[in-house]
């Protein structure tokens, strides 16, 4: 990685490009406040990103009885490939130098994920964002972000949640008294059950000793403001 640069990779929902008003798939202005708050933390950390597809294919609540359920997950694979092209375009408008590689191969709008390749794109001071999950189907994104973790060298996840501070005892949105956790163990998490990322995801993040920073990307300026401690978020590590 880039000399005295920490890695980081930053983990977004799909919701979190979406116009909640409108609907819209993809939201101009997410996207743009996104991206300046990507370009704020440019110079600071190596930036791997992983995008949902959440709003575009969410198979999770969707009639699977229509598709093979392998295909299904082939589709919200296309969903992250989607979004993540949309990501880099807003960020090479606003100047930073972006590469999409995707474990899905997808030659005509992504690179092929490659270790050494997406290695040497940091180092050019790149962003990368890595779409595609894994390139297999039944893995999440959170397992996708976390294989990406280790092989990269990130020492952090930053998790933007929908509309949620963190990490909590129960949904806060069902429960008003759902306790909101500052810091937790993964040994915590696992045992609780608490739905931070799946359990394959935290159990990679545990073993190879990769914290989570989990915070509320609704809130205005929330990647820079998590990082820098200005919003309240929740800590998870060994």
């Amino acid at each position: 990685m880039t000399k005295n640069k920490e890695c980081i990779i930053l983990k977004l929902s799909g919701a979190a490009l979406r116009d909640k008003i409108g609907n819209n798939i993809l939201s101009s202005s997410r996207l743009q406040s996104i991206c300046k708050q990507i370009k704020q933390i440019h110079s600071k950390y190596d930036i791997g990103i992983v995008v949902g597809g959440g709003n575009i294919w969410r198979g999770g609540t969707s009639d699977l009885k229509l598709y093979r359920e392998e295909q299904a997950h082939y589709m919200g694979m296309v969903a992250t490939i989607i979004n993540s092209i949309a990501l880099k375009e807003a960020l090479l408008k606003i100047g930073i130098p972006t590469e999409v590689h995707s474990l899905l191969p997808c030659p005509k709008v992504a690179i092929d994920y490659n270790q050494a390749k997406v290695k040497k794109a940091i180092q050019a001071h790149k962003v990368i964002i890595l779409a595609g999950g894994t390139g297999k189907p039944f893995f999440s994104t959170d397992t996708g972000a976390s294989k990406d973790a280790v092989e990269l060298g990130a020492k952090w996840i930053v998790m933007g949640k929908d509309g949620v501070d963190g990490v909590y005892s129960d949904d806060p949105k069902k429960n008003k008294k759902a306790l909101h956790y500052n810091f937790l163990t993964f040994k915590e998490a696992i045992s609780k059950k608490l739905k931070v990322m799946d359990l394959s995801a935290m159990q990679m993040c545990q073993k190879h000793k990769i914290r989570l920073l989990v915070f509320n990307i609704d809130r205005k300026n929330a990647i820079v403001d998590a990082l820098n401690k200005k919003i309240p978020t929740t800590v998870v590590e060994n």
